[in-house]
Parts: structure tokens; sequence; C-alpha cells
């Protein structure tokens, strides 16, 4: 029992057993506890005896005592209570514990037995046993010797297998055969012919990869899916799939580079056959007449070897690669790696084909040649776009020499062009030439590229592949097709003169005697004017307005060939319309168009001072000389109508050249960019409507002379207005009039049995005559000094009856001039006030002669001096304003 020291102290066992715990007693109680009592190695009862001193002191060592039992309480404490949170655990491990002591009981018990069972049996067996057995395992050890050596005599013989394997290509089963060799080499490697084996094994294994590797490298030129499902199947089983991918681009650029070497190589001139030149210093050597050759060649090369790489992307793919053995990280490595390649490859393509390009200046080739230059580089550029599977890839290293070269060519090209085009229109007799109705530009074969190139991307949207579908047609062979004749030249025939009127090929300019006025009345002209039919004749165009088609089209054909220099074409087109139509307002337009058309005459203005060669060249544009036409044109013979016949083909086939333009709208709006689609609406808004407004200016040439209208001026002013008596009958100059419009019309059918004339064409020329004769009308009325009532009833009726003869045998509403005409003849019945309202409201319509004929004649009746300057002031002011 403990001894007790003071209250505090529990100094018997019950104390200890009724003690109750205190949760922050207990827990300042473990935290004093020495750790070093929770240690396996120690002893706790000697570290506390060690502890002590000699001189202790009885009062701190029951303090002490008590401390370190109150420590052990809670500590019993802690295990009683893990113990019995743990109750059933326990019990298992408890139970588990005696069924193991069964176990080592039933253990012994079965030792015994084995052990006396092996005593009765050596007790059992003799001598003779024992020697048997013996001679047993020698024959097996022996049997054990055979198998090995005749293992050893397989091993050295497999190196022959291993080559015939290697021979075979079967890489897979070189490599299989090669590693169980080695593995056999490892369990007899006891045996010093082993050694040697081993060696030779190590060899034939770097032999397999160096064979695996040039095969790896025939793959990247000729593509072989047997063969390189053999490579990959080897390389995955030699666990370097990756590797071997890595090596694959360094393969492929090794046989870019070799192979277009070899291939111009091949075209060089012999001075070079014997060195060894740089690439770029060989390119410099190909003939210029092998130069197309050559680079057909080079391409194809180069399209061979991106087939082999297209292909190996696509087997890896495919279902029929190895993928299954992959990995997800080697198969998604192999797979992005040859994505990546794609770039790279054709990087490298375009760095070999870019110093070919720029070997020979292009600008010594014929057109044709040129276009094939630069057919099959931009083929080039649409196969690297298919194989990089974007048309975003960078092909900068193609174009932009291509880009300068076609500059350069098309400049020179179009230079000489101008040149062609002036000196066809200096020699131009303007005779019409003969094609069929059903003629159009398309026919033409500079114009069949179009239905080349649509024929060509149909088959390639059937097909469904690509370039890389079928690897025997090279997208860069120039196809010798047959081109399709030009069938499209005709003949224009028409009736014969016998269907016109004897009579009235006789000259119709008579005094205006009643023998021609009773003429007039009594005989109808029965002269016909044949139509122009397009349905039926066909257009209206020389062999200067075909050679410019042609001009046009191997334009445009440029232009599809290399979009970056569209815009330049585009220009130049435009040149040469401009150009032919300037040359047709110099040749044929007799009247300034300055005040009657002032945008053609802006239009005319911008041409002659960009394109025509004037004192000082342009330098900005071309120097065309300027046009002079042909001294066997004759503009000045009546009996001709003043060069009808050449006005009339010069000015249509002018419009039917400009209406081409409206077929090829669609076209060249695809191949314009579109911050330059600006100048092409302003051609189509501006220019081609202009054109055709050159017809007035062309044709007032014969309107303005085909009548005799100062003879009939002249036989106006003889007539005496100032008449007191109605007249039933026209004056003889009405008679005259009709006479010489009918002359006009005879000769008109003399020239449409040659070129049969537009309709609208035949209106406007009459129309501009009737304009002239109106203007006729107006002179000869406003010359009147005197004029009464009766006077002004007889112009009336003169100019009715000119309108009444037109209408019988040409239509024109509304006829010009007529409202001018009638409106002048109805101012005479003006009253003053009336007048003077009139006249400003008029006065821009007539010329200050003819207000001062009204005046004079109006205001006599008024017998006022005064009001007659009055109303002439009116007119000076209002001249004058205008």
């Amino acid at each position: 029992e403990p001894i007790f020291l003071d209250q505090r102290h529990i100094s018997s066992k019950k104390e200890w057993e009724e003690h109750k715990d205190d949760p922050v007693e207990r827990d300042e109680v473990m935290k004093s506890i020495d750790p070093q009592f929770f240690e396996g190695d120690v002893d706790p009862s000697l570290k506390l005896l060690q502890e002590l001193n000699e001189d202790y002191d009885l009062i701190a060592l029951e303090d002490k005592r008590r401390k370190m039992r109150l420590q052990h309480y809670y500590v019993g404490r802690k295990l009683t209570d893990v113990l019995l949170s743990n109750k059933d655990e326990f019990g298992s491990e408890l139970d588990r514990v005696i069924g193991l002591e069964q176990d080592l009981q039933k253990t012994f018990a079965v030792t015994l037995d084995i052990r006396y069972s092996v005593k009765q049996a050596k007790a059992g067996l003799t001598d003779g046993s024992i020697t048997l057995l013996g001679y047993y395992a020698q024959r097996q050890r022996l049997i054990s010797l055979l198998n090995t050596l005749k293992t050893i005599k397989i091993l050295h013989k497999t190196d022959e297998r291993l080559r015939e394997l290697i021979e075979k290509e079967d890489f897979h089963g070189a490599i299989q055969l090669c590693r169980d060799c080695q593995h056999a080499a490892v369990t007899f490697r006891q045996y010093n012919c082993i050694q040697d084996l081993n060696s030779k094994l190590k060899d034939t294994a770097v032999l397999i990869e160096e064979k695996l590797d040039e095969v790896l490298s025939v793959m990247c030129v000729n593509f072989d899916h047997t063969r390189y499902k053999k490579i990959t199947t080897a390389y995955l089983l030699l666990g370097k799939l990756q590797s071997a991918m890595d090596q694959l681009h360094m393969h492929f650029t090794s046989a870019i580079h070799s192979r277009t070497y070899e291939t111009v190589y091949r075209f060089a001139s012999n001075t070079c056959i014997d060195q060894k030149v740089k690439y770029e210093d060989l390119c410099r050597t190909v003939p210029l007449e092998l130069y197309i050759p050559c680079l057909t060649s080079l391409l194809t090369t180069l399209w061979s070897i991106m087939g082999s790489y297209q292909k190996m992307l696509n087997y890896h793919y495919s279902d029929e690669s190895c993928a299954d053995q992959l990995s997800q990280f080697d198969k998604n490595y192999v797979q992005q790696k040859l994505q990546l390649g794609l770039t790279r490859i054709w990087m490298d393509v375009q760095h070999k084909v870019h110093p070919y390009l720029l070997s020979q200046d292009l600008s010594q080739f014929q057109f044709d040649d040129f276009i094939k230059v630069l057919d099959v580089v931009n083929r080039l550029i649409q196969v690297g776009e298919e194989f990089c599977g974007t048309s975003s890839v960078q092909c900068a290293l193609l174009r932009d020499p291509l880009r300068a070269q076609s500059i350069q060519y098309f400049r020179s090209y179009h230079a000489a062009r101008c040149e062609e085009l002036c000196m066809f229109l200096n020699n131009e007799l303007w005779e019409l030439w003969p094609v069929k109705p059903t003629f159009t530009t398309f026919q033409l074969k500079e114009f069949q590229f179009m239905a080349t190139k649509k024929n060509a991307k149909i088959k390639l949207n059937e097909s469904l592949g690509g370039y890389f579908v079928d690897e025997n047609a090279s997208p860069f062979a120039f196809n010798q097709e047959e081109q399709q004749e030009e069938s499209f030249f005709g003949s224009h025939e028409s009736d014969e003169d016998d269907e016109v009127d004897e009579a009235l090929k006789q000259e119709f300019i008579d005094d205006g005697t009643e023998e021609t006025v009773n003429r007039f009345k009594t005989k109808k002209s029965t002269s016909k004017v044949t139509f122009h039919n397009s349905s039926r004749d066909g257009p209206i165009l020389t062999n200067t307005t075909l050679n410019v088609l042609r001009y046009l089209g191997k334009y445009m054909l440029m232009m599809d060939s290399l979009k970056p220099i569209a815009f330049d074409v585009l220009v130049s087109m435009a040149q040469l319309f401009e150009y032919y139509m300037y040359a047709v307002y110099v040749f044929f337009a007799s009247t300034s168009v300055e005040t009657t058309n002032p945008k053609l005459a802006q239009l005319l203005h911008k041409i002659q001072n960009t394109i025509i060669l004037g004192d000082e060249p342009n330098p900005d544009g071309v120097n065309i000389p300027p046009p002079i036409a042909s001294d066997f044109i004759e503009l000045h013979n009546p009996q001709n109508l003043f060069g009808l016949k050449e006005r009339l083909i010069a000015t249509e086939s002018l419009v039917f050249l400009g209406s081409q333009f409206d077929l090829w709208k669609d076209y060249l709006d695809q191949q314009i960019p579109e911050d330059k689609l600006n100048f092409l609406n302003q051609f189509y808004n501006q220019t081609l409507p202009l054109s055709r407004e050159l017809r007035s200016a062309v044709y007032s040439g014969v309107a303005s002379k085909a009548m005799s209208y100062g003879a009939i001026l002249t036989m106006m002013g003889n007539v005496r207005w100032d008449i007191k008596e109605l007249m039933s009958e026209p004056n003889s100059y009405v008679y005259v009039m009709i006479q010489e419009m009918e002359a006009m019309q005879q000769k008109m059918s003399c020239v449409s049995a040659h070129v049969p004339i537009p309709a609208d064409v035949y209106k406007r020329i009459w129309s501009l005559c009737i304009q002239e004769i109106s203007k006729v009308f107006l002179e000869g009325f406003g010359s009147a000094k005197k004029c009464t009532h009766e006077g002004r009833a007889w112009m009336q009726l003169d100019f009715q009856q000119f309108v009444v003869q037109v209408d019988q045998f040409i239509s024109i509403k509304p006829m010009p001039g007529k409202e001018l005409v009638e409106n002048f003849i109805k101012a005479y019945y003006l009253t003053e006030q009336d007048l003077e309202e009139w006249l400003r409201g008029n006065y821009m319509n007539y010329s200050s002669k003819h207000l001062n004929s009204i005046i004079n004649c109006t205001t006599t009746q008024f017998s006022k001096m005064m009001q007659r300057n009055r109303l002439s002031g009116i007119v000076d002011e209002l001249l004058k304003k205008s």
C-alpha cells in the first residue's frame, strides 16, 4: 500500500479503483509522459532507476511514484478503451491464431508420417536399384547435352537463314529469329563457340536495321503498301517506330534534293556533264528549248514524292495499319509527326522549283509556251494546297518569281500587241469579215481554255480524289487534245441589184420644175433595203476585230493563269478596246462631240492623253502611235454615201466588240480583286455605253452630206411667203426633199446588198437626216422677211406634206425636229403678249436669227417700232444669260 502523504495523494488501491477520470487531468498527464517510454527497446523500470540520485528525497520520490502511477493508470485506461473499441477484430484475430495452431499440429503429424515412409522405403531398396537409378540420371544428362549441341548447331546455321529473310524483306521474321537466337546464345554463353555467334548476331541485327532504313528511303519515291506495312511492323517489333518517323522526314528531304538534281541534270547542256555544280547553276545550263520539258519532268518527280508521303499519311489513318498494336501515345505521335511534315515537305518542294523559275528569262518565250509555264506552276500550287489540306498554304516562293516574270513578260507582250493593232487599223479597209450566224467568241481557240478548265473541274469533282488518286496520271503532263477547228467562217450573200429599179439609179437632183413634181407623183420607189439579222447574217466585224478578240482571249487566259496580275491584264484589255474606239472616232467621226456629247468627248480626251503617243512619251502607260486611216477608204464620194459601208462596219464592229465584254462580265468579276472592282464597274458603266453613243458622231458624217441641203435652202429662200390666197399644193422644194430622201434610200439599198444594215442603225441614220432637214425647214422659214397668214398656212402645208411622205417609207416616232418646226410655225399666230411669253419659254431651242424672224414678221401688223425693239431686246437679254 502506498504511504499516505497528504490529502491530495490517493493512498489505497480502492481509491485508485474509485478514482474518477478528469478529462483535463487526463490530457495533462498523457502529455507529460516521456516519449522514450513508448520506444520498443526501452525498459521503463531500468530507465527510472537510472534517473535516481544517491541523495534522493523520500517525499519527492513518493511524488514521482504517484505521478508515474497516475500515468500508468491513464495509459491502462486508454489501452482498455482501445481494446474494447476493437473487440470484434481482436476476437477474429484470436480465432485465426487458434486455427493456425491447429494447422501446425496437422502439418507436424503429416511430417512424421513422411519420415516414417521414407525410412521404410530406404530399408526396402537394394544396391542394384540404386545403380539403375544412377545410369538413368547419366542418360538424362547425355540427352540434355545432345540437345544443347543440336541447338548450338542450329544457331550457327541461322546466319544464312537470317540473310535469306532480309533479302525477302521479311523483316518481322528476321527480327524475331534474331532475337530468339540471341536469347539462346545467352542461355549457352558458357560455351566458347557461342561467343563468336553472339558477335555475328549483333552484326546481323545492325544489318537488319540498315536494310530497313534502305527500304524506308525507297518508299519516299515509290510507295508500296505491302512493303511499307512490313517496315512499320518491323520497326514496331524493334520498338523504334518513333525514331523511324524522324528518320523518314530526313529521307524525304534527301529524296527531294537528289531526285530533282538528277532530273535537271538529264536536261542540262553538255558543258556541265562531267562537273559537279550547284543546283542553282545547273538550272541555268538547261537550254531554252528544253526549259518546259525539264520543268514538267521536275514537277512530275516532286509530285510522285508528295504522292508517296500522302499515301503514307493515309495508311496511318486507315484501318489496315498496325494501329491496333500501338499505344495511343505512339499512334498520336506518328499521326502528328506526319501532319506536321506536310508543310515541311511542301516548303522543300518550293525551294527546288524557285531557283528553276528564276534561271531563265521567260520574256523570250512564245505566248503559248509562257502560258504552259503558268499553267504547270499554278497546277503545282493546287497540288500543294491539296497536299497540305488547306487553301491558305504558303506559296510565296512560287508566286513571287512567277508574278515578277509575268509582269515583265506581259508588259512587253502588250506593247507588241498595241503596235500590231495600230498596224492593223492603219491598213484596215473595213471590209465585212464573213462569219456564221452562230459565231461566238468561245469558238475561237483563244477562248477554248474556258471550256477545258470547266471540263477539268468536272472530271476532278467526279473522281473525288484530287491529284493523288492515279499515280500514273501526272497533273503536269500536257494532253495533246485535238483543239476544235475554228469553223465559224461563213459567207454573206444577198439579193442582186436586179431587184432595184434601174430608173431609180439616175440622179434625182433637179431644179424643182413641174416635170420633177409630176414624175415624183407618178413614180414610186421600188428600192429595198436589206436589214441585218444577227440570227441570219451573223455579227458585223472585220479582220482587225477578230484579231482584237484573239488578243483579248489570250489576255484572259493569262488573267486566269496568274491572278496576281489580273488587274494589270484588265487595264490592258480596256486599253485595246479604247484604242479601237479612238481609231473609229478619228477615222469616221466628221463632227466634234464636245457640244453634242460632253461625256464622250471627255472619254476620248482621256484616251488621247493616256495611251496615244504625243509629243512627249507617257511614262505611266503605253504609248501607241496615233491611228492613221488608209488612203483607200473613200469618205467623200456621194455615190457610196460618203463611205457608209466602211462607217457601218467600223461602228458596228466596235459595238459587237463591246457586247462581248458583257458576256465576260461574270468571269472578270471572279478574276479581279474586290478592291479593284471600281475600275471594272467604271469600264462597264461608262466606257462601254459611251462607245455605243459613238454611232451618232460617225453616222452624222453621212446624214450631214447625203442631201443637197444648200440647194433646198436656196429654193426655200426664193419662195414668197407674203401671198394673199391659200395654196392647195406644197412648194416644189418639198418634192425635192422627198426625191433626195428616195435617192438616199436607193443608195442605202445598194450598200445593204454588200453589208446588211441593222434596223436600229437604219433608223438612226434617217433620224439624223430628218433632223438635218428639220434644221433646213427652220432656217428656210426663219429667212422669211415678210409673211402673211396665207404664207404661214403654206409653211404648215409644206411641212405636213413632208411628214406624210416620210411616214410612207419610214416610221420614226417621234420624228426628230417635228415639234420644233411646228412650234416655230405656230409662233407666227401668237399675239404680242403671248409671243413674249413664248420667247421666254423657247429661246433655248432656236437661234437668234429664228427668233428675230418671228418678231419681224409678227410685229409688222402692230406697226409699232417700239414693240419690235422691246421684243428684240428681250431676246438679246435671254441669249446673253444662256
